[in-house]
């Protein structure tokens, strides 16, 4: 429970007591089925070195820029503007 907790006040998330106590019994879940497969005799199967061919996902980072329409629906989505710009919360303390 005190490692639910842990990551819940990093992730700055108020879990109720509720919450606390099904995510850890969905966590214990988890890692007892980790806990079964530990157990799998797998001393006959092959190791895989390579699951598919080897090619680039990543599309090229490159800005594109907006034009005035598509900017002002952005911005007219946003939770809250400061001299026209988007105001976010504070991530780092």
């Amino acid at each position: 429970m005190a490692e639910i907790k842990h990551v819940a006040a990093l992730s700055k998330l108020g879990l109720s007591a509720a919450e606390l106590k099904r995510y850890g019994e969905q966590l214990g879940a988890i890692l007892s089925y980790i806990d079964q497969l530990a157990e799998v005799d797998t001393s006959q199967v092959e190791t895989a070195t390579r699951l598919g061919e080897n090619f680039n996902v990543w599309a090229d980072d490159k800005a594109t820029p907006w034009d005035d329409g598509g900017r002002q629906i952005a911005l007219e989505q946003t939770l809250e503007m400061k001299d026209g710009q988007v105001k976010v919360p504070r991530v780092l303390e």
